[in-house]
């Protein structure tokens, strides 16, 4: 385990951007789609400025626990568990499934891969961009 500020400045301001959306924009693109979409980058760095994971494995995992979530939304977990609905649980789990949000997801994800090809790319001198 190693701590990375820079990785963990990153999450922070995806989480304030989160927290944001979600306090003051009541539904639209933004809302619905946008917030899911940064909510995979947000697990992303936040797991990266704690852990030396390898990114593509570490990306997948992201990709697979917010299908996870979702999953757990369309079978109303949280009926089935005897949860009342609550601002935390809608926080943490969301509200309903959407698959909108599994497109969110999806391309989130397809980002931090293209990203991550792209800053693995050498540069002229033979060393990693990062």
């Amino acid at each position: 385990m190693r701590f990375s500020i820079k990785y963990f400045l990153v999450a922070f301001v995806l989480f304030i951007t989160e927290f944001l959306i979600a306090r003051f924009i009541n539904g639209g693109f933004i809302r619905n789609v946008l917030g899911d979409y940064l909510v995979v980058f947000l697990i992303y760095y936040f797991l990266l400025s704690f852990y030396k994971w390898q990114k593509i494995k570490l990306a997948v995992f992201v990709l697979l626990v917010a299908y996870l979530i979702e999953i757990l939304q369309y079978v109303q977990i949280l009926k089935i568990l005897g949860i009342p609905k609550s601002t935390f649980t809608d926080m943490i789990l969301g509200s309903s499934f959407d698959w909108l949000d599994m497109l969110a997801y999806t391309l989130a994800f397809l980002s931090l891969v293209f990203m991550q090809r792209i800053l693995q790319k050498k540069d002229a001198s033979g060393k990693a961009v990062h």
